[in-house]
């Protein structure tokens, strides 16, 4: 048994990432970004983790319009699932159109399931923020972190021990300064609270990676008029050439190859011990 990791999407125009924990072909989104049809054609065409109608729950890591596409609403009246969204973003979850008995709201570590641990993460974006996930299962541990301004030693901590680490290579800085982008909104990206560069990137992953356990690498949320993947590969193989030969740049309308995820030997210990008594969570 293993987990797997599909990238659907990820851009500006729309992010969504399947992961399913088992072999059950249920699964996960983190991110809807796309339409539920845009969800279900990508499903189909990477055939990937699950089917539609297999859909357990909606993680978001915040509200932006390419990350909660407002065609969910209808979808999950419906057919209802959960949302989880961080406690800070429930009241603008609500606003922007996800149904009130779909909305969990969650703080920290919880369970998901009988499968599956998650964490929340605060990282920074904007005003409000945004959420990274840490997802623990049986056969692995996974990391998805993207829209943030910054790398900071909380997520450092909880991304610790990783098999699989999706991470955002947003901009190339050369290329962002050069672009026709307004000053403020260049201003809004490289200021911290925007995405990550790709030499931040890098020397994140390259943090990250010092544990020895990550095995898997895949680059998100490249930006289409600032960033070129051979730019960003090249970065980050500088800062970790160990993951170069299984590195994967997700593009920005077609899904990625479904990465299998195994946990490496030496990294048992980090599975949490009480993966087998998750029956507690009201996430099925």
């Amino acid at each position: 048994m293993s987990a797997q990791v599909c990238v659907l999407a990820s851009s500006s125009r729309g992010n969504a990432t399947a992961i399913s924990f088992d072999t059950s072909g249920r699964f996960i989104l983190v991110d809807a970004g796309l339409t539920p049809r845009g969800v279900r054609s990508a499903l189909s065409q990477a055939q990937a983790v699950g089917s539609f109608h297999t859909l357990r729950a909606i993680f978001l890591t915040h509200l932006d319009r390419d990350h909660w596409s407002p065609a969910w609403t209808r979808q999950l009246n419906r057919a209802p699932v959960p949302v989880v969204v961080r406690a800070e973003h429930a009241e603008m979850a609500l606003r922007l159109g996800v149904p009130k008995h779909c909305l969990r709201a969650v703080r920290g570590r919880f369970a998901l399931g009988e499968t599956a641990q998650a964490e929340a993460v605060e990282v920074p974006h904007d005003d409000v923020g945004s959420t990274a996930f840490r997802f623990d299962c049986e056969s692995g541990s996974i990391g998805h972190a993207t829209d943030l301004g910054a790398v900071e030693d909380c997520l450092i901590d909880a991304f610790n021990g990783l098999d699989l680490l999706s991470i955002e290579s947003n901009y190339d800085l050369a290329l962002q300064q050069a672009s026709s982008r307004p000053w403020f909104l260049k201003r809004r990206i490289m200021g911290g609270r925007g995405h990550l560069s790709n030499d931040e990137s890098a020397a994140a992953v390259a943090r990250l990676a010092a544990g020895g356990t990550i095995r898997q690498l895949v680059l998100l949320h490249l930006s289409i008029e600032c960033n070129r993947p051979a730019i960003a590969v090249e970065a980050m193989t500088a800062a970790v050439p160990a993951l170069a030969a299984t590195m994967v740049v997700s593009k920005p309308f077609e899904p990625s190859a479904v990465l299998r995820v195994r946990r490496m030997q030496e990294n048992a210990a980090t599975v949490p011990a009480d993966l087998a008594a998750l029956a507690s969570s009201p996430l099925r």
